[in-house]
């Protein structure tokens, strides 16, 4: 007994119980987990911005929350209303771009025409036209269930930032209840994992904006077609790191030879190499630094793994979970300037 008491008494043994703590209660939650993340990363974002414009204009933290949310929605209306008909009809020019890449190569024109030939199209809608209206449906409804995730998330993250300084009131309770080492851990865990998260999703952002602008100059330069497709699709693959790069590449490579020939998707290519070596080399080490930062092969691997594993959410979130994961076995330090720190700094300034 007396040994067993002892265990309990090694910090070690008690991070463990309170990391399982914590994993046993994502299982419980694990199918609104994309709803849960989501949150963790607006409200870090939120948090983090309206500090900084409360730094900068001297206004309260609230209203400074309030014009954060503000100006993201503005954006986002005149994203869709000035940029979204110009997305469209750039995207309505993509197919016969494609159609143009493949009459470059007989072979593949070839088959593809024998199985549109060996396919009577009409007998297999008819055929199969319960399962492609399901099929349509079920498109429909996993679209609008991530717009409410989404909206959701925005939501929650909002009455999270507009009361942190209330819900940090709320959590030091826990710290000071019957079970405060317990609860300790689970509190220097659980924003050890948030602040990487969040620095991670911080940095990615940036050097996809970064990337995107640099890509749309060159293909601007280029004359590549359809331009604000091509951005977005930059942009959004840019979230994913390293491996971003190469997946843009593909279809950089099919709209570029289909518009410019072999010429055309060279320098692409060289434009592609230029901006990741810039990316590499200069850009992600000068915006990584204090945050984590992974060997490119342990990179590589983490994508691979996590999206077998958790799916889409793996590829944003692997390097997260395993520079958290080194992090508490001490392999690697965590990122410096944890939340409390953020939270010090807003109290001194109030």
């Amino acid at each position: 007994m007396t040994d067993l008491k002892s265990l309990f008494k090694r910090v070690d043994v008690q991070k463990l119980i309170a990391l399982i703590f914590i994993l046993a209660i994502l299982y419980v939650v694990k199918d609104l987990i994309s709803i849960v993340l989501l949150t963790i990363i607006f409200s870090y974002l939120a948090i983090k911005s309206a500090t900084k414009i409360k730094y900068w204009t001297k206004i309260p933290y609230g209203l400074s929350v309030l014009l954060f949310f503000i100006v993201c929605l503005v954006v986002l209306g005149m994203a869709i209303t000035f940029i979204m008909p110009t997305l469209i009809e750039q995207f309505a020019v993509i197919p016969d771009e494609v159609m143009k890449f493949i009459q470059n190569f007989p072979d593949v024109k070839k088959y593809l025409d024998e199985t549109y030939q060996n396919l009577d199209l009409l007998t297999e809608v008819t055929k199969n036209w319960r399962a492609l209206l399901a099929s349509g449906l079920d498109t429909i409804t996993a679209i609008s269930g991530l717009l409410s995730k989404i909206a959701l998330s925005i939501f929650l993250s909002f009455i999270c930032a507009i009361s942190w300084t209330k819900l940090q009131k709320f959590g030091t309770k826990f710290l000071n209840s019957d079970y405060p080492v317990f609860f300790k851990h689970v509190y220097d865990l659980g924003s050890t994992f948030i602040l990487i998260l969040g620095s991670v999703i911080e940095v990615q952002l940036t050097i996809a904006f970064i990337n995107t602008i640099l890509m749309v100059i060159g293909l601007s330069l280029i004359k590549v077609p359809s331009i604000m497709v091509m951005a977005l699709l930059i942009f959004i693959l840019g979230l994913i790191p390293i491996a971003g790069v190469i997946l843009s590449l593909i279809p950089l490579s099919i709209i570029s030879f289909a518009a410019l020939s072999w010429t055309g998707m060279f320098e692409v290519w060289a434009l592609v190499a230029v901006i990741h070596l810039f990316e590499s080399y200069f850009l992600h080490p000068r915006l990584m630094a204090n945050r984590t930062e992974l060997p490119i092969f342990l990179t590589f691997a983490t994508i691979i793994v996590m999206e077998h594993l958790l799916g889409a959410w793996g590829l944003i979130i692997g390097i997260p979970i395993v520079a958290f994961i080194l992090s508490i076995l001490g392999v690697q330090d965590a990122p410096v300037g944890k939340p409390k720190d953020i939270n010090s700094k807003q109290k001194a300034q109030d």
